[in-house]
């Protein structure tokens, strides 16, 4: 049917059902599933010039959003509220990009039963996110075998501050959403806790240990972080593995709960670590200021 150069101007005869939540580009995904065609050419045909369909869900121009109104009879506020555009404001650095690392396993098997199969709603993006905002349940590592059964609070180094990361979560839902009861931004806290560091002294006593912030509450995520240093990057806290995100989580709700915790920790650090993690709280600590102002 799309084959049909004149098709291209009429609407699809079949418009999917979107699931609760359903990011953009699974929508479409979905839709060049159900025609027989790759996904490139569904993005080329919906809109010429366009070939990636996940670059929609964080820039849709009007020109596009009346377009694929149009091709799929849809309200175009619900085709934006399908993308991240309206995101809560600092919630972009933490959006993970092009891929979803995570997944609730009872969601993805209720979407195949209902005939949706691979949808993909926005909250797998989420690099906030442990527990499933649908359903409550543990989210698992995408890259984790799907017979197992196991989530991520099975299969995290960190699955003894469950409590705690989960916590964490509802702090960074809640600054998303407009709670400015905080002293802290939690979303700048994360950068803090993630900024390389030295410690005052190794364990030999004589030479300085390198380690992250975060380490001084948690030590054991340095030994662990160490063998893939270069992903775990104050700077794109998105990139780091969802296994240690339940100890960032963690140290989120600590910090927010005592904040004589970010003291401790600065006593921990050395250098220009120390330097980055003094700014990242002062930073924190504005925004919070600032979102207190703004009400």
């Amino acid at each position: 049917m799309i084959d049909d150069e004149d098709d291209a101007h009429r609407p699809l005869p079949v418009v999917l059902k979107p699931i609760d939540d359903e990011l953009l580009s699974s929508w479409l995904a979905r839709h060049a599933a159900y025609y027989g065609v790759s996904k490139p050419f569904f993005a080329k045909w919906l809109m010429p010039g366009t070939r990636n369909l996940s670059l929609l869900d964080y820039r849709l121009g009007l020109s596009q959003v009346a377009r694929l109104s149009e091709k799929l009879r849809c309200d175009p506020i619900a085709l934006i509220a399908m993308t991240f555009l309206e995101a809560p404001a600092g919630s972009a650095e933490l959006i993970c990009r092009n891929s979803s690392p995570q997944i609730c396993r009872p969601c993805a098997d209720r979407h195949a039963r209902d005939g949706a199969s691979g949808a993909v709603p926005k909250h797998w993006r989420k690099a906030w996110r442990i527990t499933c905002p649908a359903c409550g349940a543990p989210l698992s590592d995408t890259s984790e075998r799907l017979d197992t059964g196991e989530t991520l609070r099975d299969t995290s180094p960190f699955a003894d501050v469950w409590k705690e990361a989960v916590a964490g979560e509802a702090i960074v839902e809640r600054f998303l959403h407009g709670d400015n009861s905080f002293d802290y931004s939690p979303i700048a806290l994360m950068r803090a806790l993630l900024v390389h560091t030295w410690r005052p002294c190794g364990a030999n006593g004589r030479k300085p240990a390198a380690g992250w912030a975060l380490g001084a509450i948690f030590p054991e995520f340095d030994n662990l972080a160490r063998p893939i240093k270069r992903r775990i990057n104050h700077a794109a806290v998105a990139a780091l593995p969802i296994s240690f995100r339940p100890a960032l989580l963690a140290g989120i709700s600590r910090a927010i709960a005592n904040p004589a915790i970010l003291n401790a920790v600065r006593d921990e650090t050395i250098l220009r670590g120390r330097t980055a993690f003094e700014r990242l709280c002062e930073t924190a600590r504005l925004e919070a200021q600032a979102a207190k102002e703004s009400h």
